[in-house]
């Protein structure tokens, strides 16, 4: 049971279609690869915006605690809390 002339003429024309495949698949993984790495640029940019809003948001925090101290000073119903 030997190859026929259609067979060896199909394996002939296949063998530029896997080439073109394989340039199809390798420029596929190069832009997953591009992709990846953008995606991975982009999730470190938003956790470093996410540990400044928490930084800025702490902030807020704390200066208006200090505004209220300071207006409970002014007022005279400081208690204060502070030892030393």
């Amino acid at each position: 049971m030997g190859l026929e002339q259609k067979d060896l003429d199909d394996v002939r024309q296949s063998k530029p279609v896997a080439v073109v495949d394989l340039w199809d698949i390798d420029d596929r993984i190069d832009r997953l690869e591009n992709i990846a790495k953008r995606l991975e640029r982009v999730l470190e940019v938003l956790a470093q915006l996410y540990l400044e809003e928490r930084t800025k948001t702490w902030e807020l925090i704390l200066n208006e605690l200090i505004r209220q101290e300071r207006d409970q000073y002014k007022k005279g119903n400081f208690n204060g809390n502070r030892s030393g």
